[in-house]
């Protein structure tokens, strides 16, 4: 899917290779700097909804590791609306099928000793 993003100085085009509630990963031969802070546009397949949702990149691929992983970027969603968040979870749900956990929910710390 192809995502539009911009910063500050510039506009940019990519395609996102996933996608959940809380947020992406973008393809991008040049990431971003960890902590930059962007705003996303895309549609979803099939969806009508135009999404216009800030984040900030908090994962960095600037190179291919490995050939199923390509060099991009993770941006988590800082600023989005519930309605959007429940139309990208219903996506994603449709095509993958319902997690235990809302794809907003950030990962638990384990307990303390």
């Amino acid at each position: 899917m192809e995502v539009h993003y911009r910063t500050a100085q510039e506009f940019l085009s990519a395609y996102a290779r996933n996608i959940s509630g809380g947020g992406m990963y973008i393809r991008a031969q040049e990431s971003l700097p960890l902590n930059q802070a962007v705003r996303v546009r895309f549609t979803l397949p099939g969806v009508a909804h135009k999404f216009e949702i800030r984040g900030i990149v908090v994962w960095s691929n600037p190179a291919p590791s490995r050939s199923s992983f390509p060099s991009g970027m993770a941006v988590k969603f800082t600023e989005i609306d519930p309605k959007s968040q429940k139309i990208i979870s219903d996506f994603v749900n449709k095509i993958t099928g319902p997690s235990s956990t809302p794809a907003s929910t950030p990962p638990q710390k384990p307990p303390e000793a």
